[in-house]
């Protein structure tokens, strides 16, 4: 699987409808995109995007995050699967053909 960009994160948050008529921070992106990059994983976060408060709880991010990855990321595997379908129906119809004509 690639890496989720920031901007794929962003363009996905601003079509969110609580999200509709306000701007959307960098810095929520960028955590959004850590956690589904890292896997819910807050170990490891650089400082730059980390929150400075030690009792943080990323309860925010990490449900936006499992939302993106809910939405975005299983209907793309839903799409490479049928993607996949129609190409081995493809083939076999082929071959299929190739057959009845020798």
């Amino acid at each position: 699987m690639h890496k989720i960009k920031i901007k794929e994160v962003k363009r996905w948050m601003k079509s969110l409808e609580e999200n509709r008529y306000k701007r959307i921070v960098e810095a929520d992106a960028k955590r959004v995109t850590w956690f589904i990059n890292n896997k819910m994983n807050e170990e490891g976060m650089p400082s730059r995007i980390s929150k400075k408060w030690e009792h943080t709880q990323y309860g925010k991010e990490k449900y936006l995050a499992q939302k993106y990855i809910d939405e975005v990321l299983s209907r793309k595997e839903n799409i490479s699967e049928s993607v996949l379908r129609k190409l081995i129906r493809k083939e076999i119809k082929r071959l299929g053909k190739k057959v009845q004509k020798t």
